[in-house]
């Protein structure tokens, strides 16, 4: 009994000298200052690649993507693939250093942001002219399934390349630039070669957008030319 008494005693006393494996480790402040760059790296990223959409970052965290003591490990550079910025979470290289030794660590991220886009109000017809009457900028988060909305410059000067339904944001491969010569138009077309300036009208043999080249007949002649649109009146000879 006495035995069992003393074993019960040296077990209460040294129970918290005993090592507890479900613990978790305090978090060191080297640990913490790294952390933070990683994070901070990844601000600057996603700040910079959506600095036209007028970010808000609400979140954004990193850890390793397995369990690694970091409590000694400084910052050498972070490989940070492009494609990860339409995506709010993956992994990416982290490369740490200690004294003369290098490693390689895959971190994981999480971010919660969100950007403006360009979305529409009403459905919008396969070559309708993109307005502030039937577009609105609105807010989405950034998640893997993302595609790149437009930008609202494109407001009046694209139209709709194919069917848009009301409420689907209006991204890059949903539009086209706006058409401003229509076939049949007839076009004032400068000529510059030199001190050579020539102008003479030709008849659009197709729509053109501003900046595109389209093929023309001259009026003076059954010649076909190549011509760059430059306004709904203009074009230079090409």
């Amino acid at each position: 009994m006495k035995i069992l008494f003393i074993l019960f005693f040296l077990n209460f006393i040294f129970a918290d000298a005993i090592p507890d494996n479900n613990a978790t480790m305090p978090t060191s402040q080297n640990e913490k200052i790294l952390i933070t760059q990683i994070e901070d790296f990844l601000k600057d990223k996603f700040i910079n690649a959506y600095q036209n959409y007028n970010i808000t970052i609400k979140h954004i965290e990193v850890s390793p993507a397995i369990s690694i003591n970091l409590n000694k490990l400084k910052l050498d550079k972070i490989i940070f693939d492009d494609k990860l910025l339409k995506r709010d979470s993956g992994n990416f290289e982290v490369h740490l250093y200690h004294n003369q030794k290098r490693q390689k660590v895959f971190f994981n991220f999480n971010i919660n942001a969100s950007i403006d886009a360009l979305s529409a109000n009403n459905n919008i017809k396969t070559g309708e002219v993109i307005t502030n009457s039937n577009s609105q900028i609105t807010q989405i988060n950034i998640d893997k399934n993302m595609q790149l909305p437009a930008l609202s410059n494109i407001i009046n000067e694209y139209s709709a390349k194919s069917f848009i339904p009301s409420g689907a944001i209006i991204t890059q491969a949903k539009i086209t630039p706006k058409i401003i010569v229509q076939k049949g138009d007839i076009v004032e077309v400068l000529y510059n070669e030199g001190d050579i300036n020539i102008i003479f009208n030709a008849e659009a043999l197709e729509n053109g957008a501003n900046g595109e080249n389209i093929k023309a007949q001259s009026l003076q002649g059954d010649k076909v030319l190549n011509i760059k649109i430059l306004d709904p009146k203009k074009a230079q000879l090409q």
